[in-house]
């Protein structure tokens, strides 16, 4: 049976990066097992089953941090487990390994500390761990009607920004665990979910391809900038003005960059950034700001908006007292 963990894991991977350590950390109360599959069962809405592979005590951990959209959470297994399991279609769900004894396969591919994992897809998942092996995991409550056109597996090669993945979710675990509401702001999950679909959907060899000419391109961002003009307290969403014209992610992409020469997700930070500016002319604090205009880590926030607007959000605001 679990139970509640008096202390935070110790550390055994000295080598690691700061923000890599302080993941491997957990949080303040951590569950330990000594079952796999009652690990299994500790992340709810999985279906998973854990077969332990290795021979000896099976040994676990987990800890995790939940807001209404997001959960995050680091998961340590001291023993070979297969995982099988399947999320619900409008579940995103990544694994980001922070410590491996050796070598795992996903899905049929071999995989490393290099790779990010993609638990979604309609055709579940199945994953065999290293002896020793610990993941920062993240889970997200898709929007109504949007499905991930991906498959579950390692990605390595095939995703550009993967560096990008990694540390944007390391950085969301770290915010996280100082500020867990920052998981129930609407605006924030919708950023993070604009952020991370972005990424993996830039993996080449996409079936979505580019039709219209150019007249076309300019009268889907003009129906899309009207439709962020309407909308004059929050943004919508990338993956909201996708449904709502009726075209893919990739054709608002390839529209949004030959119109504007910046994407859709671009496009609405900036967005973002001027309501942010708006709202700090009564908010509180720049915090308050920035988190209701779906900005959760303050350090770029504060680059983004200098680098916008030529000063920082403190200065503004001190304009307005």
């Amino acid at each position: 049976m679990p139970v509640h963990a008096p202390h935070p894991l110790q550390d055994p991977g000295r080598g690691l990066r700061p923000a890599v350590r302080e993941a491997r950390s957990l949080a303040r109360q951590s569950l330990h097992f000594g079952d796999a599959q009652e690990q299994a069962s500790a992340l709810s809405g999985w279906n998973q089953d854990y077969l332990q592979l290795s021979a000896g005590l099976f040994q676990g951990e987990l800890a995790q941090v939940e807001g209404s959209g997001i959960k995050l959470f680091v998961e340590r297994v001291q023993q070979s487990v297969l995982q099988t399991g399947q999320l619900p279609p409008r579940v995103l769900a990544l694994g980001v390994p922070l410590q491996a004894s050796g070598g795992g396969m996903f899905c049929g591919r071999l995989c490393g500390l290099d790779a990010v994992h993609l638990f979604s897809g309609r055709s579940g998942f199945e994953f065999r761990t290293s002896r020793q092996h610990t993941m920062l995991g993240l889970e997200l409550q898709l929007a109504e009607g949007v499905e991930l056109p991906l498959a579950a597996g390692a990605l390595t090669h095939t995703v550009r920004p993967l560096a990008k993945i990694k540390a944007y979710v390391m950085e969301l675990y770290q915010s996280a665990r100082r500020d867990p509401a920052l998981l129930s702001t609407p605006a924030v999950v919708a950023s993070v979910s604009d952020f991370l679909l972005d990424s993996l959907l830039r993996a080449p060899g996409s079936t979505d391809t580019l039709s219209g000419s150019a007249h076309a391109h300019w009268a889907l961002v003009q129906r899309c900038v009207a439709r962020v003009q309407e909308a004059q307290d929050s943004a919508p969403t990338v993956t909201q003005l996708c449904m709502e014209m009726g075209v893919s992610r990739r054709t608002l992409q390839n529209a949004f960059l030959r119109v504007l020469d910046m994407s859709p997700l671009a496009y609405v930070k900036a967005v973002r950034l001027k309501q942010a500016r708006e709202a700090l002319k009564s908010a509180q604090s720049v915090t308050e700001a920035a988190t209701a205009s779906g900005f959760w880590h303050f350090g770029h926030f504060a680059h983004d908006y200098q680098a916008l607007f030529g000063e920082l959000p403190s200065d503004t605001r001190k304009r307005q007292s």
